[in-house]
Parts: C-alpha cells; structure tokens; sequence
C-alpha cells in the first residue's frame, strides 16, 4: 500500500509539472534567462544567507550553546536540508540525520532530539507569522479574485491549528500520544515500552526547554521569521536580474503560499510539480507575468539542485571526518 501511494504521490507531482511547463513559452523563457548572463549565480546568494540565519536558529533551540563549532552545526543543518528537499518524508528524515550526526559529534542524544522538536517548533511558529501577514497583503494585491479571502482564511486558520497540535503533543508528552494511538490501533506496544524510559526523558527536556528557556525560544522563532522575510529576496532578485521587476509585496506574498504547497505536496519527493504549479498559480493571482512566474519555477529547481548536491557533499566529507581516528580528528 505503501509503495502504491508513494507511486501515486511522484505520478500527480509529474501530471504538475507537465501542466505547468505545457503551458509556458520555452522560447521567450530562454531569452528571458538569457539577460541574466554572469549575474546568475547571484540568485544563490538569498537561499545562502537563509540558512546561516536558521542555523542561528537551530542553535537558539538548544538549552545551552551546542558544544561544537557554529561552522560544524552549520554543515549538519545544511546535510539534514538536503535530505529534507529530496526524500518524501514529511520532513522528519532530515532531522533524524541532524540528530545522528550530532551525536556522533558527542552531544547528548537527549539534547540533540529536544533541539531538533524545538526548532521545528520555532520554524513552524515563525512560518505561520509570516502567512499571516503574506495573506493580508495578498488580499490587497491580488484585487477581486472569488473565493480568495475565504481561501487566505482556511490557510491562516489551519497553520494556527497546526501551531496548537505542535504544542498540544509535546505538553502531552510524545511516550504517552504512541501508547494512546498504539492502543487505538490495536498495535502491540511491547517495543515501544523498553524504549519508554529514553522517550520520557526526551518528553521532559523538551517541555524544561519551554518553561526555563522561553528566553532561547523566542530567539529562535524570531530568527526563523528574519530567515522567512529574507526569502522573499530571491524571486525579488531573480525579477529585477530577468528585467521583469515586481514589488517586495509581491514577492513575499508568492514566497509565503509558495512553502504552504510544498508543505501540502511533502509526500512527493521535492514536491516535484507542486511546487512549479503553485507558483505559477500564485503569480497569476499576486499579478505577476508568466514569463517571469515559469522562469523563476525553473530558477528555484536549480537552486535548490546546487543546495542538495552541496549538502550531499558535505554529508559524506562529514562522514568521512566522523570515521577517522580520534588524534588525526583533532589536527583537523
């Protein structure tokens, strides 16, 4: 059943991306591309930036400074995203990774897993903000579109339900919701139990973080927020550098609904299609050209391609340090 899903899932994802692609102008997307000429790699400068200011975040999730170098916790972070961006896996994959390598790095599992739950708390809480005002400023833009403000609404309500499940789960504690859900489904929890100690103690430092280090988690979250807002910087860059301009409010705007369809499409690897189509649809809307919402689809999949080949690389530089000995690591 499995296997079938995720085969349906990639199917509508490429069914998406035809669509898109059928119906834009390759010739007039190339000319376009083509007015960026050495000015290209810019547009990876943005993205770049993003992730220093959510590694910043991710390191304002730990209770105390992670005893590991900001550039160490940088490369994890940016291997865990690249699993993130290719792996179906509702996101949980890539903070697996991140757990993992972190601990091989010497910090306490315990600590490593608390940090990634409040982080991505903190991200999850900083995106809904951010939807929030994209929704009001999309209301204004995108002019007399039926069903628009009953949409925005829908989307704004079920981020804030999502924000509440989010802290719902973790003030129940994460031991007690699987017992709970393992009993619903008449699953044997004997497994379950001999890691229950382990799982408890993880329940506690995440809610100690809450009530000690509400100090951090704001620090978090509003860092997340700036890594958001800075965002909307690329397809503004990518707009001014293909000599089709567009204002900051309709950036954020298409940036903001942009990441709610990938999150709606994360059970299709790299929201393949998904996330093409919504941006041309969300362009149509926010008024902008599809010559510039189709080459900017195109521009993001390459980006996003450079990202996970780089963290792809560091992950295996990352292993490699990991599996040398412990004299030659320190010469490092």
């Amino acid at each position: 059943m499995k296997v079938l899903a995720k085969w349906i899932a990639i199917a509508i994802g490429i069914a998406l991306l035809m669509w898109s692609f059928s119906q834009a102008d390759l010739r007039s997307m190339l000319a376009t591309i083509q007015k960026m000429g050495w000015l290209a790699p810019l547009l990876l400068l943005p993205y770049f930036f993003v992730y220093l200011i959510d590694c910043l975040a991710w390191r304002f999730s730990f209770p105390s400074n992670p005893p590991i170098p900001f550039r160490t916790l940088f490369q994890i972070r940016w291997a865990g995203e690249s699993l993130n961006n290719i792996v179906p896996s509702a996101y949980i994959g890539g903070e697996a990774l991140k757990v993992l390598m972190l601990q091989r790095y010497g910090v306490p599992a315990t600590n490593a897993t608390t940090s990634a739950v409040v982080s991505k708390t903190a991200q999850t809480v900083a995106q809904v903000l951010f939807i929030a005002i994209a929704a009001l400023i999309f209301i204004k833009i995108a002019g007399h579109h039926p069903g628009l403000k009953t949409g925005m609404l829908v989307i704004g309500l079920s981020s804030i339900l999502v924000v509440v499940a989010l802290f719902w789960i973790q003030h129940r504690g994460l031991m007690s919701l699987l017992s709970h859900v393992a009993r619903l489904i008449r699953l044997p929890i004997e497994r379950l139990g001999a890691h229950r100690p382990k799982i408890e103690e993880v329940d506690r430092a995440i809610l100690g973080f809450y009530r000690h280090h509400s100090d951090r988690f704001l620090a978090s979250s509003s860092c997340y927020f700036g890594g958001w807002m800075l965002d909307t910087m690329e397809i503004w860059l990518a707009s001014h550098l293909l000599g089709l301009p567009i204002n900051w409010w309709q950036a954020l705007c298409i940036e903001a609904f942009t990441g709610v369809a990938k999150a709606l499409g994360m059970w299709v690897p790299g929201s393949l299609g998904v996330q093409e189509s919504s941006i041309v649809l969300l362009g149509r809307l926010a008024g902008l050209p599809d010559t510039l919402s189709f080459t900017y689809a195109l521009l993001r999949r390459g980006r996003e391609l450079v990202f996970v080949a780089i963290g792809w690389l560091i992950f295996y530089r990352l292993q490699f340090v990991l599996q040398l000995p412990s004299s030659v690591g320190k010469t490092r």
